[in-house]
């Protein structure tokens, strides 16, 4: 109760003066033969430093006033007028009156620098919130919306509207508390006052005015000097940096419809401020990361060059040295020599066209081109798909062990189809001629499990966590003729966008296996 007086006292302090004198009067008259006219005065005194110490200095001014008018008609002889019998009670109302006002600008005086000391440590917390705060946070709209809810506890304001300017021209409402409310015909124009001119617009409290008239350019003007004849208690702020405008912060009037003070506008700007750096520095970090993107497609691209170069210049030398033997020579060539010729430049372009393929597989599915398209299929009509695909020699040397009645997977077909192909292809290229290389599939407590098992030198353990970076060949890669060191690579993009992983283990007694897991999300248990 206390508490509602005091803020119903601050909202209205001089009638809160009169009031509580008033109050006081009629509470004392009952009494008004009980105690000597000089002890009224010590009370009165105390009435003065109550409202002084609750309303503020000039309040107290009226409330000594209005003592010293209630103490001459109620309590000195003859009462209910302003005359005076005795000479010397007029010493006493003069000195009461003087001692009443120094009391009231005194006590007025602690009051108000109590308020200041409270008003700073709350703008110091409020700055350090926002500090703290804005460090751990990365986008503008949970900046935005951090900023918002701090102003909110501390303002108590009937709205907040932050606006983001884009390029310097395009408004938009980035975030609002209690934004819903319909904005008044004069807000936009306030608005694009404020962006024309970087300028913010508020009006004083009363007693602040002459501290306000002194501000030096970069503070707010008050509303009337933008369209006249118009009082209003919002705030617009100017969210600057150091590189122009990047926002408007609108801080609607307050519900209690108390003005905002200066010092409370200038922690408002002070706020704004630090919004707007931290506006310029996620612009600055996004330019920097686009820059790191470009940086490391130009290492992306040396790599592709000097990476695959002889994959592309080999198979095209060969092509160019076949082509120019058949066009030099002069006979007609035998046509047993002209199929082995043609297989040759057929073989050469089938390796230039599965180098440039996996080039631009890996591409698109590095920057997310590709989104799968996710359907049910069974295990085994998916490998059938990729040992058609197979050379027939190669086909032959594929050992199968699938369940009876194996689950349905929820992939892409042809890219999980692809994924096995590499996977399957690298097995059979690294193989000794002739072996086996067994492909099986089982269910596991983390969903389905593909493996391929082959029966070649194996990766050592250092390279296990390397085999999968674009570009990387192993100790045995020697034994592969060709490849650019990108199927294990697009294998793995393909696994990651099914949410899926890929294992590489030891064979037993020599050889790798590779198992790809499916995570049960993708896997639905068929009934038998």
């Amino acid at each position: 109760m206390f508490t509602t007086i005091r803020r119903w006292a601050e909202a209205h302090p001089y009638i809160f003066a009169h009031g509580f004198t008033g109050l006081a009067t009629l509470l004392f008259i009952p009494g008004r033969e009980l105690l000597d006219k000089g002890h009224w005065s010590l009370l009165y005194l105390l009435v003065i430093s109550i409202v002084a110490s609750i309303a503020g200095t000039k309040p107290s001014f009226v409330a000594a006033v209005t003592s010293f008018l209630t103490w001459n008609v109620f309590f000195l002889p003859p009462y209910n007028t302003f005359r005076v019998d005795d000479p010397k009670d007029w010493i006493f109302l003069g000195v009461f009156l003087i001692v009443g006002i120094l009391i009231g600008l005194t006590s007025g005086r602690l009051r108000e620098r109590e308020a200041l000391a409270l008003s700073q440590e709350r703008e110091m917390a409020l700055l350090n919130r926002l500090t703290g705060r804005l460090l751990a946070i990365e986008g503008a709209l949970e900046m935005a919306e951090t900023f918002c809810s701090e102003i909110e506890v501390v303002f108590s304001p009937s709205f907040i509207r932050f606006h983001l300017i884009e390029r310097g021209e395009k408004r938009t409402l980035l975030f609002g508390e209690k934004s819903e409310l319909s904005m008044d015909p004069l807000e936009e124009d306030f608005l694009e006052w404020v962006v024309g001119n970087k300028r913010g617009v508020a009006s004083p409290a009363p007693d602040a005015a002459r501290t306000w008239s002194a501000g030096g350019s970069d503070n707010p003007v008050p509303h009337s000097a933008v369209f006249s004849a118009v009082s209003r208690g919002d705030v617009f702020l100017p969210i600057l940096s150091s590189s122009g405008i990047e926002g408007i912060l609108h801080v609607g009037e307050r519900r209690n419809r108390n003005r905002y003070s200066w010092n409370e506008v200038q922690l408002l700007f002070a706020a704004a401020r630090m919004a707007g750096t931290f506006l310029e520095r996620s612009r600055l970090d996004e330019s920097a990361r686009q820059a790191e993107t470009l940086k490391e497609g130009d290492k992306l691209k040396s790599a592709i060059f000097s990476s695959v170069s002889h994959e592309l210049k080999t198979p095209l030398s060969s092509l160019t040295a076949t082509i120019s033997d058949l066009l030099e020579r002069d006979a007609a060539p035998d046509p047993a020599h002209m199929r082995d010729e043609l297989l040759s430049v057929k073989k050469d372009l089938d390796r230039l066209a599965h180098s440039i393929g996996s080039l631009l597989e890996l591409s698109r599915l590095a920057a997310e081109a590709w989104k799968p398209d996710l359907q049910w299929a069974e295990p085994g009509e998916v490998l059938g798909w990729v040992l058609f695909r197979l050379e027939k020699a190669d086909r032959e040397r594929v050992e199968v062990d699938m369940p009876e009645n194996p689950p349905l997977i929820l992939v892409d077909f042809q890219q999980w189809g692809r994924m096995l192909m590499h996977l399957l292809e690298n097995a059979l290229s690294y193989s000794p001629p002739g072996s086996p290389v067994a492909v099986g599939v089982r269910s596991v407590d983390d969903g389905l499990a593909t493996w391929i098992a082959d029966e070649g030198p194996g990766i050592p353990d250092e390279e296990k966590s390397r085999v999968f970076e674009k570009f990387f060949r192993g100790a045995f890669s020697n034994l592969l003729p060709g490849g650019t060191g990108l199927g294990l690579p697009i294998a793995m993009e393909i696994a990651r966008v099914h949410e899926g992983d890929i294992r590489i283990e030891d064979n037993t007694p020599s050889g790798t296996r590779i198992v790809v897991l499916l995570p049960p999300t993708h896997v639905m248990e068929t009934e038998e």
